[in-house]
C-alpha cells in the first residue's frame, strides 16, 4: 500500500532493488564485452520471467520498461526470481544505463506523488484515498525480452569469496571463544603450576589433616594459619552454607572475605582488599596471595555472616594447584556474542539488503530475533537468585505490596490489612522519617499511610492482570519476578513491531542489519535489561508501562501510516497509553505522540468541511479510553485519599517526608547532570565500573541511590541525537514530516527526567521512566542517516552521494568514480561502535542491575 505522506513508495512498480541492479549491470558489462570480443563471450540463453523484468528496471531496454510505470505493474528483484522490496531510482537505487536515468526516475517519482495527491478523499475517517492495487504478477511476463547473456564467472567467484570470508570470520569467532575459556578463564590453572611447596603450617593451632570442618558464624567469623615461614601464592578453602535458601533471599549468597597477611616485611598483620567468594562456583575459592618476602601467619575474616548465616569451611590449604575448568555455557555465551557481532560487523551483507516484510525469510528472522531476547529475558530473571527465591518475611513486607492488595480487593476493600502500629498512628507527623527513628516507631517500610491505614501507592493495573486472577485461582501469591518476564517480553515483541511500523513508514530503504541493531540497542537502552535483571516489586508498574507504550505507539504510527487513519488501530493504541495511568502515571505523557501523528491530518483537511470532520471524530474516538481509563484511576484515588488528584506516593513511608518535598528549581541541574552527565567510574577490579560519587551543593533534601554513570555514557547509541545538527538529517526529517516527532521524543524523555528527579529523587531504575523515548530519537537519526543507497556492501572505495561533501551539483559534476566522504560508512561505523559499546558496558553493570 502506498504511503501519501512521503511521496513515494520503494514497492511501487517500476523500481527495482540494489540486487537487482547489479544483477543486469553486471549482464549489461558481460554483453558489451561480448561484442567486442566478436561475440565469443558465451551461449545464450533464454531468461525466465523474473530475470525479463529485472532487465526491464534497470537497463529501460523494450516496451516493458516503459509501460511497467504506467501500468503500475510489480518487478520481481532476487536473483533466484522471488519477490524483493523494490526501490525507488530516484531516491534509492543507482541509475543504471539506458532509458531510465536519475532524472527520469525522479520525474517519475514526482508524477506519481501529484497523482497521489489528486486522488481524492474517504470518509469515515480517512483523510487520504490508498493507492489502488498494483496488476497482477502474471502480467510481468507478458512482453518478450532481448535474451541475456550468461553472466561471466566474476559474480561466482565474488560470492564464493565473500562465502570463504564468512566460513574464515566464523572459524575465528569459535577460536576466539575457545582461548579465551582455555587461556583466558583458566590463566590461574597455568599460573598456579609454579607455585611451590608451602611447607609445614597450622590451621587454628592444630595440623590441617586434624582440623576438619570449621563453622563459622556472626560471632565467630575468621580463622587462621600460622607457623609458616614460606612463599605463600594462593589459599584455597571449601565454604559450604548452613542455610543456602536463606542466604539467596537475603543477598546473592556470596560471601564477602578478607584477608589479612604478615610476612617479612610487616611483624603485624594488613588488611588486603575484600574478595567475594561464591561457594556456588569452586573457581572462587583459589584466592591469589602476594605477600612481601616470605608469609608468616595469614587471618581470613568472613565479613557478611550476619547477613548469609553460619558457614561451614573445609579443605583449607595452601599453593594449591588450581584445578581445570572448561565450561561449556561460558564459552557458548562469549561464542554467541561473537558470532552475533560478527554478523552484524559494518562489512556484512545484511546492510545491502532492504528490510521487506513479505519476504518468509525476513519474517522468520524478525520472529527469531524476538524470541531470542525472550530467552534472554528468562535467563535473565531466573540468574537474580534473590528475588526468584524471595518469600513473604518482615524484612520483605515492602516486595509484597500487590500480593496483599489483591488479598484486600478480593475481600472488597482498598486498604492493606496491615493494622499500623498505635505509636504510628499517635504521631503528630507519622512521615518524619527521623522522628520514627528516635521514638522507635514500627511501620511497614515504603508502604503508603493515610488516616490510620495502609495503602499501595504504586499503580493498581499489574495487580488486576496478574495478583488477583492467579490468587483465585491457586489461592497463593502471583510470583513477580514472573509478572516482570512476561512483560519485559511483551515490550521486546512491542519494540519490534514499532520499529517496524517506522521503517515501513518512513524509512523503508532501512537493512535487514540495521533494523536488528537497533532492535537490540533500543530493547537494552530502554530498560529492558535492568527489568530483566532485578524482577523486583518496584519495576513492575514499569516493565507493565513499557510494554503497554511500545504496542500502543506501535499501533498509532501503523495506524496513521497508510494515508488515512485506521480508527481500529488508534483506539487500541490510545487504550495501551491510558492505561499507563493506572501503572505508571507520569509515562502517560507518551500520549504526546498521538497528537503529533494527528496533526498532519488536521492541517491537510483545511478547507475540507467533510475531512475535518472525519478527522475530528477519529481523534474524539481515541479520547474515549483515555477518558474511560481517567475516570476509573481518578474514582480510585478518590475512594482511598480523598482527592481524585492525588495517587497516595507523598505519604509513602520512606527515607524522607514525601508531604513536604515540593518542587524546587535547584533540584534540576543536579539532577539532570546524575541522570544524564555524569561520567563513569572505573576501577582496577571485574567488573570495572564504580559508583559514581555524587556531590550535590543543593542546600535541601534530594534523595540519590548509587549511580553507575549518566545515560548518554552507558548508552551511547542515544548520543545519534546529535546528529539532528547534520543539515541533511534535519532536512530528510523536515521532507517527511519526522521533525516534530524527534522534538516531542526528546521532549518528552527530558520532562519524565525532570518529574522523577523532582517527585523521587534520582534512582537508577527510573532511567526506564525516559531511557526508551532517549533511544528511539537516537533511532530516528540512525535510520535517516542508514537508508540503503547502494547495491555495494561496505568496501574500502564504497562511497555515497547522499554523504558527499558540497551540492548535488559539484557531486553531479566530480563523476561517478569521484571519491566522496561517506556519512553512511561514518554512521554505520558508529552504530557497531556503540553496539559494542552497550555490550561492554552491559557486562560491567550486571551486579549493578541485579542490586536490591
Amino acid at each position: 500500500m502506498a504511503n501519501n505522506d512521503q511521496g513515494y513508495d520503494p514497492f511501487e512498480p517500476g523500481h527495482s532493488t540494489p540486487e537487482f541492479e547489479q544483477f543486469a549491470r553486471e549482464n549489461q558489462k558481460y554483453r558489451k564485452a561480448s561484442h567486442a570480443r566478436g561475440g565469443a563471450g558465451g551461449q545464450k540463453r533464454m531468461p525466465s520471467s523474473g530475470a525479463r523484468s529485472r532487465s526491464a528496471a534497470a537497463g529501460g531496454a523494450g516496451p516493458r520498461a516503459a509501460g511497467s510505470r504506467n501500468a503500475n505493474s510489480r518487478v520481481a528483484s532476487s536473483r533466484s526470481g522471488s519477490p524483493r522490496a523494490a526501490a525507488p531510482a530516484g531516491r534509492g537505487g543507482s541509475p543504471t544505463s539506458g532509458g531510465s536515468g536519475k532524472h527520469a526516475s525522479r520525474g517519475a517519482d514526482k508524477t506519481l506523488s501529484q497523482a497521489r495527491a489528486a486522488g481524492g478523499r474517504k470518509t469515515a475517517g480517512r483523510t487520504a484515498a490508498p493507492m489502488q492495487k498494483a496488476s497482477s504478477r502474471s502480467s510481468r511476463s507478458a512482453s518478450p525480452q532481448p535474451p541475456l547473456q550468461t553472466p561471466e564467472p566474476q559474480p561466482v567467484l565474488a560470492r564464493a569469496h565473500s562465502k570463504a570470508h564468512n566460513v574464515i570470520g566464523v572459524l575465528v569467532c569459535v577460536l576466539l571463544a575457545i582461548a579465551l575459556e582455555v587461556f583466558g578463564y583458566n590463566f590461574q590453572f597455568f599460573y598456579s603450576m609454579t607455585y611451590p611447596d608451602a611447607g609445614s603450617y597450622l590451621v587454628n593451632g592444630a595440623q590441617p589433616s586434624q582440623v576438619g570442618t570449621i563453622t563459622l558464624d556472626s560471632s565467630s567469623s575468621s580463622f587462621e594459619i600460622t607457623g609458616l615461614n614460606s612463599t605463600v601464592r594462593s589459599i584455597h578453602f571449601t565454604p559450604v552454607l548452613s542455610d543456602a535458601a536463606g542466604a539467596a533471599k537475603a543477598t546473592d549468597s556470596k560471601i564477602q572475605v578478607v584477608i589479612s597477611l604478615a610476612d617479612e616485611g610487616n611483624a603485624n598483620y594488613y588488611a588486603n582488599p575484600a574478595v567475594s567468594v561464591d561457594p556456588a562456583d569452586p573457581a572462587t575459592t583459589y584466592i591469589s596471595l602476594d605477600p612481601a618476602g616470605k608469609c608468616h601467619s595469614i587471618k581470613v575474616n568472613m565479613t557478611n555472616l550476619a547477613d548469609i548465616g553460619a558457614v561451614q569451611v573445609s579443605g583449607i590449604s595452601l599453593n594449591q594447584k588450581v584445578p581445570f575448568d572448561f565450561d561449556p555455557l561460558r564459552a557458548g555465551s562469549v561464542l554467541a556474542i561473537l558470532l552475533v557481532l560478527f554478523a552484524l560487523r559494518p562489512a556484512s551483507g545484511l546492510y545491502s539488503r532492504v528490510r521487506d516484510s513479505r519476504l518468509t525469510s525476513h519474517r522468520i528472522l524478525i520472529v527469531v530475533l524476538v524470541v531470542v531476547q525472550c530467552v534472554v529475558v528468562l535467563a535473565l530473571v531466573l540468574s537474580n537468585s534473590h528475588y526468584v527465591s524471595l518469600t513473604q518475611t518482615p524484612s520483605y513486607e515492602n516486595q509484597f505490596q500487590y500480593q496483599k492488595l489483591a488479598v484486600a480487593l478480593t475481600q472488597g476493600h482498598l486498604y492493606l490489612n496491615d493494622v499500623p502500629s498505635d505509636a504510628l498512628q499517635a504521631m503528630a507527623n507519622p512521615y518524619d522519617t527521623q522522628a520514627r527513628a528516635a521514638q522507635g516507631v514500627p511501620y511497614l517500610w515504603d508502604h503508603a499511610y493515610f488516616h490510620g491505614k495502609y495503602y499501595v501507592y504504586f499503580g493498581i493495573l499489574p495487580c488486576l492482570v496478574f495478583y488477583v486472577p492467579w490468587l483465585l485461582v491457586t489461592h497463593t501469591g502471583f510470583p513477580t519476578w514472573l509478572g516482570i518476564a512476561i512483560c519485559d517480553c511483551v515490550y521486546a515483541a512491542g519494540l519490534m513491531y514499532l520499529l517496524s511500523a517506522v521503517c515501513r513508514r518512513w524509512f523503508p530503504r532501512t537493512s535487514i542489519g540495521v533494523l536488528v541493531v537497533l532492535d537490540v540497542m533500543l530493547f537494552v537502552a530502554g530498560g529492558g535489561i535492568i527489568l530483566a535483571r532485578t524482577p523486583s516489586m518496584y519495576f513492575m508498574p514499569e516493565a507493565m508501562s513499557l510494554a503497554l507504550v511500545s504496542w500502543g505507539l506501535g499501533l498509532w504510527v501503523s495506524g496513521t501510516s497508510r494515508g488515512y487513519i485506521e480508527r481500529g488501530k488508534i483506539v487500541l493504541g490510545a487504550l495501551l497509553i491510558a492505561l499507563t495511568m493506572a501503572s505508571r502515571p507520569q509515562m502517560v505523557l507518551s500520549a504526546v505522540f498521538g497528537l503529533v501523528l494527528f496533526w498532519p491530518f488536521l492541517r491537510d483537511s483545511k478547507g475540507d468541511r467533510g475531512a475535518r470532520r472525519d478527522v475530528m471524530g477519529a481523534f474524539k474516538v481515541a479520547m474515549v479510553p483515555f477518558v474511560l481509563v481517567a475516570v476509573a484511576v481518578l474514582a480510585y484515588n478518590a475512594a482511598r485519599f480523598g482527592s481524585p488528584f492525588d495517587f497516595g506516593a507523598n505519604y509513602n513511608l520512606t527515607t524522607n517526608d514525601m508531604t513536604h518535598r515540593g518542587f524546587h528549581l535547584d533540584r534540576i541541574p543536579f539532577g539532570l547532570y546524575a541522570y544524564l552527565f555524569q561520567p563513569p567510574v572505573f576501577g582496577s577490579q571485574f567488573p570495572f565500573l564504580r559508583q559514581a560519587y555524587l556531590d550535590p551543593a543543593y542546600q535541601g533534601i534530594t534523595i540519590y541511590e548509587p549511580m553507575f554513570g549518566g545515560y548518554f555514557f552507558l548508552y551511547p547509541m542515544t548520543l545519534a541525537v546529535l546528529g539532528i545538527v547534520i543539515g541533511r538529517v534535519r532536512a530528510q526529517l523536515k521532507e517527511q514530516r519526522l521533525l516534530p516527532l524527534f522534538v516531542a521524543l526528546v521532549c518528552v524523555a527530558f520532562a519524565l527526567c525532570i518529574f522523577d528527579l523532582q517527585g523521587a529523587g534520582i534512582l537508577m531504575r527510573y532511567v526506564c521512566d525516559f531511557g526508551l523515548f532517549f533511544a528511539l530519537a537516537g533511532a530516528i537519526v540512525f535510520l535517516a542517516l542508514l537508508q540503503v543507497k547502494s547495491e555495494k556492501r561496505l568496501t574500502k572505495d564504497w562511497t555515497t552521494q547522499f554523504s558527499a561533501v558540497g551540492s548535488r551539483g559539484a557531486v553531479a559534476a566530480a563523476g561517478e568514480g569521484a571519491e566522496t566522504v561517506s556519512v553512511y560508512r561514518i554512521s554505520l561505523y558508529f552504530m557497531f561502535a556503540t553496539l559494542v559499546l552497550m555490550v561492554i558496558m552491559n557486562v560491567m553493570l550486571w551486579n549493578v542491575f541485579g542490586m536490591y
